[in-house]
């Protein structure tokens, strides 16, 4: 804390400022033994709980019982007593801190200043006037200087406190009369790291009609409360699977209220953090999708967020459902994105995939939210015309032919090429091309795409690669060998 103001006499008025936080529970350590007067030294144990309380009229409610919740039962006709809140080492008596305590980011700063006149003489127009500085950024939190409002969202009233009729409403400034006090209270939500600096300046006028000021500094340090890390994979079709570990950094714990993902226009995304129940009825009901990442429920792929299907979300893909972080514990969240338009080249191309909305609750009920920067991946190489699977059988027999649907891209957004598709029979595997071995497509337009059914013959069960293919460019005269076309199961 920091103190300037006009250089002369001492000051009528003095300020305080206090943060407002939440209490906590003082912390207790309770004894445990058996109810039973006939065992040894269970007088002298009620006599030394007695001794320990601080407010002798209530021995029989507080000390006593502490020491009385936890005893085992002495017989099946008494049974043990219901747990309460002593049980966990915990007072019903509450605390308020005694240190600034730690001020994360997403969290809503509260502080309650006290302008109070501790002279002898009456003080008149007192005003104050508190801004917030960061890094990059000033906020005015309460401003009763002009006729400006504070800034919008900011939560503040000023009452002036005498003896006679504490608690009135003040008007935008204020006379003090010896022993009389302002009060003031401000709200911001802190949404940037490091170091803060509360500014606060009182004005005032004394008897004699000098106008006096004194402004104080009070810096205070933002942590971050949370480290995100993300894993990225990016499958051919355009596919993109997103992991996010969620970590608690804090020195507290902390429960996670809400988890969204929020993705960018260029994508549609399915929250995979659920668990779905597997039982007779709903195994016989659900035919097998016929792509492999296909969700079988559409609700959560057209829904943002949390969503509402068959199968329970919950927070961290468990069963029970726990979304409790202590600190230095680590959560994941897996999603699923796949371009709106399946042959979009800046879907296939951008770095940014979205943002993570966060909204926590630490003890009492606190709230916290952070919302993440864009999440973004390294962009894999984009070749310039390539082949995939899009229709797959159900089910595929040894010795019996089948048919994939493929597709062939153009993904040169200016270049019209000229594609063919050979198959070379020597580096095929036990799934067998039928039919004609080459295929020519001749022009494709720029982004545009040409589909082709091919025919197979598998020879063995089993898990099998379909490869063997080359896929060229006529007039460039460059070709890529393609050498895991899809992976299929071939029933017996």
């Amino acid at each position: 804390m920091a103190d300037a103001g006009n250089a002369g006499p001492p000051h009528l008025l003095s300020l305080k400022v206090m943060r407002l936080s939440r209490p906590s529970f003082v912390q207790s350590n309770p004894l445990s033994f058996e109810n039973d007067p006939a065992l040894p030294a269970h007088a002298a144990l009620l006599k030394a709980a007695e001794s320990e309380l601080t407010s002798p009229s209530d021995t029989e409610n507080v000390a006593v019982g502490d020491l009385l919740n936890l005893h085992s039962p002495t017989s099946p006709s008494k049974p043990q007593q219901p747990v309460n809140l002593r049980d966990f080492g915990l007072s019903d008596l509450l605390t308020l801190p005694s240190s600034f305590g730690n001020i994360y980011l997403g969290e809503t700063f509260s502080s309650y200043l006290c302008v109070n006149n501790e002279s002898l003489a009456a003080a008149q127009d007192v005003g104050i006037k508190a801004e917030l500085q960061t890094g990059s950024q000033r906020f005015v939190l309460a401003d009763t200087l002009t006729s400006t409002p504070a800034r919008s969202g900011s939560n503040a009233a000023l009452t002036h406190h005498d003896a006679n009729n504490p608690g009135t409403s003040a008007p935008t400034r204020v006379p003090l009369l010896p022993t009389q006090s302002a009060e003031f209270v401000i709200h911001h939500e802190i949404k940037e790291l490091g170091v803060h600096i509360l500014v606060c300046s009182v004005h005032y006028s004394t008897n004699s009609g000098e106008r006096r000021f004194f402004r104080k500094f009070y810096k205070f340090q933002v942590l971050n409360p949370l480290s995100v890390k993300t894993k990225v994979n990016s499958l051919t079709d355009g596919k993109i699977f997103l992991e996010a570990q969620v970590q608690n950094v804090a020195s507290e714990p902390m429960y996670l209220e809400r988890m969204r993902f929020e993705a960018t226009d260029l994508f549609l995304y399915s929250d995979l953090n659920s668990v779905i129940p597997r039982g007779p009825a709903s195994v016989s009901k659900q035919e097998p999708p016929s792509d492999p990442f296909e969700i079988s429920n559409p609700s959560r792929t057209s829904t943002p967020g949390m969503g509402s299907g068959k199968g329970e979300l919950v927070v961290g893909a468990t069963q029970d459902g726990s979304i409790y972080l202590n600190p230095q514990d680590t959560r994941q969240y897996l999603y699923m994105l796949q371009p709106k338009k399946p042959s979009d080249l800046v879907a296939r191309t951008t770095p940014t995939l979205g943002k993570l909305d966060i909204m926590w609750r630490t003890h009492l009920g606190q709230t916290g939210r952070l919302q993440t920067s864009q999440l973004s991946r390294k962009v894999p190489p984009v070749d310039p015309y390539d082949i995939s699977v899009v229709e797959t059988p159900l089910r595929i027999t040894a010795e019996q032919p089948f048919s994939l649907t493929c597709r062939v891209r153009n993904n040169s957004p200016s270049e019209t090429l000229r594609l063919s598709l050979h198959g070379v029979k020597s580096k095929m595997s036990t799934v067998l091309l039928m039919g004609a071995s080459e295929h020519m497509f001749g022009n494709v337009q720029p982004l545009a795409h040409v589909d082709v059914r091919l025919s197979f013959f598998p020879l063995l069960a089993g898990l099998h690669k379909v490869c063997g293919f080359r896929l060229a460019e006529m007039v460039s005269g460059t070709s890529r060998d393609i050498d895991n076309l899809a992976e299929v199961y071939v029933w017996s």
